[in-house]
C-alpha cells in the first residue's frame, strides 16, 4: 500500500509538471513614432483589459537630434488607442509606467529642463496622463537636491495603504554622472546615489486638480557600514506586509557592481539593508571574487519578501578581458532580506558567445515567478564567420516554480525578423503574460519599436 502511494504521488507530481510548458504567443504587435529607434522600459496592464507601455524614443528638431519619453496605450488586443512624445530639448528619458485608481497614467523618468545660460539639465519627473486621449494633465519635476543634476526615476509602485490610491512609493538616482550620447539612462549611471520617495497625486475632483504631486518624504542612500554604496535604485515594490523593498546597484571600493536590497517602513525608515554578491548571493559582501552583476527587475513573492532579476558576469577564464559573459539570473529573498534561493540560467546548447540579459520578472498565478531577457551577442563578442541570424537577438522567457525550479525556458521571437529583446513582463489577471518588447518588427526604418508580445497562459 506504501509503494503504491509512493508511486501515485510521484505520477501526480509528474502529471502537474508536464502541465506547465511555453505557452503559445496571442498578439504580436508593434508601435513606432514613425521617425527614430523607440525602446520600452516598462509596462502596464490597464483595468480595463489593455496595455500602457513606457519608454523614451529618439527624435529630431531644428536640425538637432534629442531624446523623448515616449508612451503608447494600446486596447486589450493590442490596438493603439494613442501615442505620446514628451519633451523638446536634451535627453528625456520613460523609466516606468502606472496606473492610479482613478485611471490616469503616468511616467516616471527624467526630464532636461534649460537652466538660463543655454544649457539644461536632467531632474525627476513625473507626467500625469488622461487615459481617454493621451493629453498631458500635469508635469512634476523635482529640484536637484545639489544643484548638479543628472537625476531620474527608475521604478515606482502603488501605496496601497491610502485609501483614495493617490499615493505611491519611488526610486531612482541623484547626482548621477553624465551619460555620452549613444547609452540609455535605463542601463548604469555612475558616480549617483540611490534614492526613495512617497508621493502623493491630488484628486482630479478637487481644487488642485492639475496641481503638481506632493513628495511626502524622501530619503537618500549613501555609503554603507561595509564601504558599498547605492547607485541607483532601480525598482521598489510594496511588500505584502505593507511596507516596501528597494534594489539597487552598488559598488565597492574596487568598482565591481553588485546587487542592494532594502526594506523600508511606510514612514521611510529603514529596516534593513544587505549586499547580495554576485559570486554567491550567501557569501559575505567583501567577497566579490572579481564577479560582477546588474539587478534590473523586481517583483513581491506574496509573503512579505520579494524577488530579484537581472544578469550576473562570471569571473574571467582569461587575464585578456575582465568578466565572463553575463547569464541571467533571479534570487528570491525573504521578509527580513535573507537569501531563499539564487538561480543562474541560460537557454540550453546556447552558443558560447551570447549574452542573456533579463530586465524584467513578475509572480505567476500559481506561485511561480517569471523573467524575461535578450538573448544574443554583441558586436565585439559575436563570433566571426557564422549565419547571420546567430548573431540576432531573441526574446527570452525563463520560468520557475516558487523554489526557484526551471520549468519552462523558451526563444519567442524569429532571428529572421530582426533582432529584440524582452524589456518587462506582466502576468495577466485572467492568466497569461505579456512581455514588452524592444522590438524589429513592425517600422523597419526607425531602428527599433515598442513591441508587445500576449502569450497564452501555462497553468491549467
Amino acid at each position: 500500500m506504501l509503494l503504491l502511494a509512493t508511486f501515485l504521488l510521484l505520477f501526480l507530481s509528474s502529471c502537474s509538471n508536464a502541465a506547465i510548458s511555453a505557452p503559445p504567443v496571442l498578439i504580436q504587435s508593434s508601435y513606432s513614432n514613425g521617425k527614430y529607434e523607440a525602446h520600452p522600459h516598462s509596462g502596464v496592464e490597464l483595468k480595463s483589459g489593455g496595455f500602457f507601455m513606457v519608454g523614451d524614443s529618439m527624435t529630431t528638431g531644428d536640425g538637432d537630434t534629442f531624446r523623448q519619453q515616449f508612451a503608447v496605450k494600446t486596447t486589450s488586443d493590442g490596438t493603439e488607442d494613442w501615442q505620446i512624445a514628451l519633451g523638446d530639448i536634451g535627453y528625456n528619458y520613460g523609466k516606468f509606467g502606472l496606473e492610479l485608481s482613478d485611471k490616469t497614467l503616468l511616467v516616471f523618468g527624467s526630464s532636461s529642463v534649460a537652466d538660463g545660460s543655454g544649457s539644461y539639465s536632467e531632474l525627476r519627473s513625473i507626467h500625469r496622463i488622461d487615459p481617454e486621449d493621451g493629453t498631458v494633465i500635469s508635469h512634476t519635476v523635482l529640484p536637484s537636491n545639489s544643484g548638479t543634476g543628472n537625476d531620474g526615476f527608475m521604478g515606482a509602485d502603488l501605496m496601497t495603504s491610502d485609501p483614495d490610491g493617490l499615493s505611491v512609493w519611488a526610486t531612482g538616482y541623484v547626482d548621477g554622472e553624465g551619460q555620452p550620447e549613444e547609452e540609455e539612462a535605463m542601463f548604469l549611471i555612475g558616480g549617483g546615489s540611490a534614492f526613495a520617495m512617497q508621493l502623493e497625486f491630488p484628486s482630479l475632483s478637487g481644487e488642485d486638480k492639475g496641481g503638481d504631486a506632493k513628495v511626502l518624504w524622501e530619503n537618500v542612500f549613501s555609503q554603507d557600514d561595509d564601504g558599498f554604496k547605492m547607485n541607483q535604485g532601480m525598482r521598489i515594490v510594496e511588500t505584502s506586509e505593507g511596507d516596501a523593498i528597494l534594489i539597487s546597484t552598488a559598488t565597492p571600493d574596487e568598482g565591481l557592481y553588485q546587487w542592494s536590497s532594502l526594506a523600508l517602513t511606510p514612514k521611510g525608515e529603514i529596516k534593513w539593508r544587505k549586499i547580495i554578491p554576485a559570486s554567491d548571493a550567501n557569501a559575505p559582501a567583501s567577497e566579490t571574487n572579481g564577479t560582477m552583476s546588474h539587478p534590473y527587475a523586481l517583483t513581491r513573492d506574496g509573503e512579505g519578501g520579494a524577488v530579484i532579476a537581472g544578469h550576473a558576469y562570471p569571473a574571467s577564464e582569461s587575464i585578456l578581458v575582465p568578466f565572463g559573459l553575463p547569464v541571467g539570473r533571479m534570487v528570491r529573498i525573504d521578509a527580513k532580506g535573507s537569501v531563499l534561493w539564487d538561480v543562474r540560467f541560460k537557454p540550453e546548447n546556447s552558443p558560447d558567445d551570447h549574452n542573456v540579459e533579463c530586465y524584467g520578472v513578475d509572480s505567476t498565478l500559481d506561485g511561480g515567478y517569471i523573467a524575461t531577457c535578450g538573448f544574443g551577442c554583441m558586436p565585439e563578442t559575436c563570433k566571426r564567420f557564422q549565419p547571420a541570424e546567430n548573431k540576432i537577438w531573441q526574446v527570452l522567457a525563463h520560468r520557475v516554480d516558487k523554489n526557484g525550479e526551471q520549468l519552462w525556458d523558451e526563444l519567442y521571437t524569429d532571428t529572421s525578423k530582426g533582432n529584440n529583446a524582452g524589456e518587462y513582463i506582466v502576468s495577466r489577471r485572467e492568466g497569461g503574460y505579456a512581455i514588452y518588447v524592444d522590438a524589429s518588427w513592425g517600422d523597419a526604418d526607425t531602428g527599433g519599436n515598442f513591441g508587445l508580445m500576449v502569450l497564452d497562459s501555462d497553468i491549467e
